[in-house]
């Protein structure tokens, strides 16, 4: 892939408050970023140099008929962040949880602190572990 077109789908990721909206599924987002050279931006850069080899992340989420499925490719290193993704649409119905696992850096597919969330794209299958546990 080269550069420009690389850049383009990065720009659309960040700039989509919903990406699946775009990239239509969780397999086309990993399947774009497998193909994406670069780690992290250019802004992210020093923070995402700092991960440790093994980061820990988590995922916040509403779930409306409890946790069924995927657990989808978008993470947070700060645990915070997930709290306000799970808690955001509560008003909507449903139960808040987080999940929490680890994931060796170099499964990460991109790191962008672009939104201010300190997101980690990963491929479910590269987590060394998942739990979940209900936000109170």
């Amino acid at each position: 892939m080269n550069k420009q077109t690389a850049q383009e789908g990065i720009d659309t990721y960040i700039e989509t408050e919903f990406p699946l909206t775009i990239f239509k599924s969780w397999d086309v987002v990993m399947g774009f970023f497998n193909d994406v050279e670069q780690k992290t931006d250019e802004e992210s850069q020093e923070q995402y140099d700092k991960l440790p080899s093994v980061v820990k992340v988590y995922r916040g989420v509403l779930a409306k008929d409890g946790l069924k499925g995927s657990v989808g490719v978008s993470w947070t290193t700060d645990r915070k962040v997930a709290e306000m993704f799970a808690l955001r649409l509560k008003p909507t119905g449903g139960e808040p949880y987080i999940y929490e696992g680890e994931v060796d850096k170099e499964n990460i597919l991109y790191f962008t602190n672009a939104r201010e969330e300190s997101e980690a794209l990963i491929n479910p299958n590269d987590m060394l572990w998942i739990d979940f546990k209900e936000v109170e």
